[in-house]
C-alpha cells in the first residue's frame, strides 16, 4: 500500500509540472486573430493584441505603456511572435486557422497575402520607432528593426498591424494543478480514514 501511495504522489507531481505552462491561448473574434495570452519572451509570459496605429493601440503612443522599449526587447517580442502564435494548423473550438500562410486572419490585416507585424519601442518628439516584419503567405522576412515615423502611422492600412505587449502576471497555481491539489487532499483523507478502520 505505501508503494501505491507513492507512486500517487509521484505521478501528481508530474502532472502539476507538466500542466504548469498551458501555451498560448488564441482570442479569435469573427474568424479574426484580435490577440493572444501565454506568450514566452525570454522567460516571461505576456499577452498581445492586434490594432491599426501605435496612437490608437497605447493612448496616443504614450511610451510610458511600451512593455519592450529597446529595439533588442522589440525585435525578441517579434521573434516570439512568429515563433509561437502566427503559425499554421491552429485548432482553436474544432475550427482550424493558419495564421503564417493566411495573414488576413490577423485582426487590421485584410489584405490577402502578407501583413507587416509593428512593435512600437521609442518615442521621440511627434515620431515613434518601431520594429516590423512582414507575415507572408511564403516565406516571413524583417522589415525594419528601426523605423520611425507618425504616432498615426498605420491607420487605415489594410496591410499593417500594431502589437499591443502587456506582461502577465502571475496568479498563483495554474487550474490544472489546482484540480491535482484537491484530489491529492481527497485521497489523503480517504486514506486517513482507511486507516482508522483498519486500526
Amino acid at each position: 500500500m505505501k508503494n501505491f501511495w507513492l507512486s500517487l504522489v509521484w505521478v501528481c507531481a508530474l502532472a502539476i509540472s507538466a500542466n504548469a505552462n498551458a501555451g498560448v491561448v488564441y482570442d479569435i473574434q469573427n474568424n479574426k486573430l484580435v490577440g493572444a495570452n501565454g506568450i514566452d519572451i525570454n522567460g516571461e509570459l505576456y499577452s498581445v493584441t492586434f490594432g491599426d496605429s501605435c496612437s490608437s493601440m497605447y493612448g496616443g503612443c504614450n511610451s510610458s505603456l511600451f512593455d519592450f522599449t529597446t529595439q533588442q526587447g522589440a525585435v525578441s517580442a517579434l521573434t516570439a511572435l512568429f515563433a509561437q502564435v502566427l503559425v499554421d494548423n491552429v485548432n482553436v473550438n474544432g475550427t482550424v486557422y493558419n495564421f503564417d500562410s493566411r495573414p488576413e486572419l490577423v485582426q487590421s490585416c485584410n489584405r490577402g497575402g502578407f501583413c507587416e507585424m509593428w512593435v512600437p519601442y521609442q518615442v521621440s518628439g511627434s515620431s515613434v520607432t518601431s520594429a516590423w516584419w512582414v507575415n507572408t503567405s511564403g516565406n516571413d522576412y524583417v522589415g525594419s528593426n528601426a523605423w520611425t515615423g507618425a504616432y498615426s502611422y498605420g491607420n487605415g492600412m489594410d496591410y499593417m498591424a500594431f502589437t499591443n505587449w502587456e506582461k502577465m502576471s502571475a496568479n498563483g497555481i495554474p487550474e490544472p494543478a489546482s484540480l491535482v491539489l484537491v484530489a491529492l487532499g481527497v485521497a489523503g483523507l480517504g486514506f486517513t480514514r482507511f486507516k482508522s478502520k483498519a486500526a
